[in-house]
């Protein structure tokens, strides 16, 4: 007889409205490749995961050898048959990514996960277990409703202390599954991931990835309103800006980018008598332009001709002033947000590729001369410079006006104290591209866009802590605070 856990209290559906969507396929290679469905053509995205109940288990590992879904009509469809080796050890304080699968929409009953072998180690000793009967087969009802060309998270829940049964039993109940779920907003960071058409959603408080939203295509640059209930994405590939509402995790409208060439990068205005809205301004790498939209209209207003190959821009919402990188030009352009007119150009060091604000002062990070312009934006020129150790490329200040700088070509994080000192560099994953931090809980939290990882690091202690991974080539992080 199979194991069956029965998962009352969780539900897979996000959606509560089910999808008439006939479901008599034979297979998960009919589900995908049968295009005369229009379903089929955008299929969802099941984004699975594992961790773990445990801070110090047993050492037990287990083979998952095949992964299915059963339909609405009870057949199993096969989603993956790769073989995947689940460590306890290795899941300490970790979440892990195991697949990305494409799923054909539909309602579906329950998951399988056939585990080929089990074994638990003591003393250096290891012993086989008994896997699940028949045929290693460990079932979770439930029920999910994947729609077409959406993305869903999936955990796969471990309790290892409860793993093993009579001393040679792997034990089933031991595994369990959580979906995507809502959680408070104010504990939330939101990645996007411009490889893979969907923004992670990160749960800062579990330090786990709770879900995803799929946007456009090549979503980069991100912003919020000023009052958090909406994210603004830039999908470069598709040209265009995706709505997300930040409590629900749902696209709300999409934003069509008439002019403009290769848009990567976003910052918000925000409209004093109106909080919710503002303008947006977006650069346009190939086309050396700002696009300015009016978020209540939701209309292009204005285009902005500024230097050559724009790489990053930055807000000062007090001054109302939007500035702008310009990597080939060596400057960077100022732009009056109250009529939207370019009022300054400010010469800096080679090669300018990002900026943040802070404390009435442009930091602009040079990738060329391996130093930081301090820009008074009141006098219009460079007040002083800040060398780094290697190339800088983004960064922010924070956790009492400390300095961190991202030096994406060689891979490192270089933390400056109060005075803008170096204190030490620490090795990051590959390509790392955007920063946030959080100082109620003493981290920084980091894409990394070669590696498709998060790195969180501990700025006090100035070390790495752990790794998340999350989709293909992630680009910026945002994090909601209320």
């Amino acid at each position: 007889m199979a194991y069956i856990i029965k998962t009352s209290a969780v539900i897979w559906a996000v959606k509560l409205t089910l999808l008439a969507i006939p479901l008599n396929l034979l297979s998960c290679e009919q589900l995908l490749l049968d295009t005369s469905s229009q379903y089929i053509t955008h299929p969802a995205k099941l984004l699975l995961y594992i961790h773990s109940t445990s801070y110090a288990p047993p050492d037990v590992t287990f083979t998952i050898s095949e992964i299915q879904l059963q339909t609405g009509d009870d057949k199993w469809i096969k989603l993956d048959d790769s073989l995947t080796d689940i460590d306890a050890t290795a899941l300490i304080d970790k979440q892990i990514f195991l697949r990305e699968l494409p799923v054909a929409p539909g309602l579906y009953k329950g998951i399988k996960f056939i585990i080929s072998r089990a074994f638990i180690k003591s003393k250096d000793v290891r012993s086989n277990l008994a896997v699940p009967q028949p045929n290693g087969e460990v079932v979770i009802k439930s029920h999910v409703i994947f729609e077409r060309n959406k993305s869903y998270v999936v955990s796969l829940v471990w309790n290892p202390d409860i793993a093993v049964e009579k001393g040679y039993l792997f034990q089933a109940s031991s595994l369990e599954i959580e979906t995507q779920t809502h959680a408070a907003v104010g504990l939330l960071l939101f990645v996007s991931n411009s490889a893979s058409d969907y923004i992670s959603i990160i749960d800062r408080s579990l330090e786990r990835i709770i879900g995803a939203v799929t946007v456009g295509h090549k979503p980069m640059g991100m912003v919020l309103n000023s009052t958090q209930e909406r994210l603004y994405i830039v999908n470069s590939g598709s040209k265009d800006i995706s709505i997300v509402d930040t409590a629900q995790f749902s696209v709300i409208y999409t934003i069509p980018l008439a002019a403009g060439l290769e848009p990567t990068d976003i910052a918000i205005m925000p409209d004093d008598k109106n909080l919710i809205e503002g303008k947006l301004y977006i650069i346009n790498r190939l086309s050396n332009d700002v696009t300015v939209i009016d978020t209540t209209t939701k209309r292009i207003v204005k285009t902005v001709a500024v230097g050559t190959r724009p790489s990053a821009i930055a807000v000062n919402s007090t001054r109302k002033e939007v500035y702008v990188a310009n990597e080939r030009s060596n400057n960077i352009s100022i732009i009056s947000a109250i009529d939207d007119s370019l009022s300054a150009t400010i010469a800096v060091d080679m090669r300018p590729v990002g900026l943040t604000v802070a404390s009435d002062k442009v930091y602009v990070f040079n990738e060329g001369s391996n130093r930081i312009s301090v820009v008074s934006p009141s006098l219009r020129k460079v007040a002083s410079t800040i060398s780094i150790g290697g190339p800088p490329q983004r960064g922010m200040r924070g956790f009492s006006n400390r300095f961190f700088v991202l030096n994406t070509s060689a891979n490192t994080l270089t933390f400056l104290n109060s005075f803008d000192v170096t204190t030490r560099t620490i090795t990051l994953g590959h390509k790392p591209t955007g920063i946030v931090g959080d100082e109620k809980r003493n981290r920084l939290y980091i894409t990394n866009y070669g590696s498709n990882t998060i790195t969180l690091v501990d700025p006090i202690g100035e070390r790495v802590l752990k790794e998340l991974t999350v989709g293909k080539s992630p680009y910026a992080i945002l994090s909601v605070e209320r």
